[in-house]
């Protein structure tokens, strides 16, 4: 016989306190509640990385979340708010087969090996002028001088964003990462419909011209694509430029922040980094694990779907908690010990399957290229907070600030 999913009574997963520090609730979910139902928030949360993995896989857990989530809204609200379902709804992160498939497909040709490899020389050009902006001061504040500059210059390069345009982007982009970490307010949703359609509209502007002088970046290579495969609509293009920009702006700037912490937080493993910067590479992917820049994905239930006797409800949402299973102990031993000298493990940080991060390739450049630079030119780096504040984001793994003090090295 079937159970139902249990219910956490002293579970809290959306307090201030949780979010700085999730790592204790994820344990006693995945010990006490493997499938735990939240009858406030009408979520399940899936927390065992075997459980997450398989509904990243599972055709009745819909990538297309966005109306279901509206549509608890009221009806005049829903309305109103249209353009941003609109919007939202054709983003990569947001379909399923059969429309995801082609929309994948030009997304994953436009960011091919090859064309991410060629942008390792500008990558690294670009992380030597941040670094050498602050360097002679021994003190930065990583995010705002570094972890944020870098990959919003980067995918602004390849989608030809005007340089002066960059800080009305991220502002866009940072509205839209609130309402998806946590969507609460209707004055949340207007403030992130109206980013939206500002972007929409901007991006429609940078498209035109492109069509009309075409230049060597990514969004020419989408217009060239598009020509190939005619369901690639001009609101499909426009919409995943958004997309894209959101992804290029947030994770990346997470990835570099939390990896950067983790290894100041570790001195001696970072001390082994500098000593071997051969192993950054493999110290970013624990890195990923351990501080996950992605901590949640939502699904919509479409069917009934059985994970350990416990049966998931159509029409419910559900949670996979990717920064639960990527300290599952069937993961990796020990695994919410940091351990850059552990063999990479097969983490969740970028997705699943036909659900794997488009941008993963190119996260993974610059913040390899970012955190090995920073390793090689910034000597006994100190924290000046041990304990960040994190941004309120269930969604993002997000600092809001990472002061640093260090020695020069040149």
């Amino acid at each position: 016989m079937a159970k139902k999913p249990i219910k956490g009574s002293n579970l809290d997963l959306s307090s201030p306190e949780f979010v700085n520090n999730p790592y204790p609730a994820y344990q006693q979910l995945q010990q006490k509640h493997p499938v735990h139902w939240c009858e406030e928030k009408q979520f399940y949360y899936i927390s065992h990385y075997a459980h997450v993995q398989a509904l990243f896989r599972h055709k009745g857990a819909s990538s297309n979340r966005v109306k279901p989530m509206v549509d608890k809204l009221p009806a005049p609200v829903q309305k109103a708010v249209e353009p941003l379902v609109n919007s939202l709804s054709k983003w990569l992160l947001f379909q399923d087969p059969p429309s995801h498939t082609p929309l994948r497909k030009v997304i994953n040709q436009s960011l091919a090996t090859r064309v991410i490899s060629d942008m390792a020389p500008e990558i690294q050009r670009i992380v030597d002028e941040l670094i050498n902006d602050f360097i002679d001061k021994e003190q930065c504040e990583l995010i705002k001088d570094f972890a944020y500059p870098l990959p919003a210059m980067i995918i602004s390069q390849l989608l030809g964003v005007p340089e002066e345009d960059r800080d009305k982007i991220k502002q866009w982009s940072d509205d839209i990462a609130e309402f998806l970490g946590d969507k609460t307010s209707l004055e949340l949703v207007a403030k992130t419909q109206q980013s939206i359609v500002a972007m929409g509209d901007y991006f429609t502007f940078i498209l035109q011209k492109h069509r009309q002088n075409p230049k060597q970046n990514l969004m020419s290579k989408l217009l060239d694509l598009q020509a190939e495969q005619a369901e690639f609509s001009d609101e499909h293009l426009v919409a995943n430029c958004s997309a894209l920009i959101f992804a290029g702006h947030e994770t990346t700037t997470n990835l570099i922040a939390n990896s950067w912490l983790a290894l100041t937080n570790h001195p001696s493993q970072l001390k082994h980094l500098q000593d071997n910067l051969q192993d950054t590479e493999k110290a970013l992917e624990e890195c990923m694990r351990f501080e996950s820049p992605v901590q949640r994905m939502g699904r919509f239930i479409q069917e009934p779907i059985e994970i350990e006797g416990h049966i998931l409800q159509p029409g419910k949402r559900a949670l996979l908690m990717i920064g639960a299973a990527n300290r599952d102990p069937i993961l990796t031993e020990h695994p919410n010990v940091f351990n850059i000298h552990r063999t990479p493990t097969r983490h969740l940080a970028f997705g699943y399957g036909i659900h794997l991060c488009s941008g993963a390739m190119l996260g993974r450049l610059e913040s390899t290229v970012a955190i090995k630079t920073l390793a090689k030119r910034l000597n006994t780096p100190c924290l000046s907070n041990k304990f960040p504040e994190w941004q309120y984001n269930l969604g993002l793994r997000a600092m809001k600030k990472l002061p640093l003090t260090f020695s020069a090295s040149h």
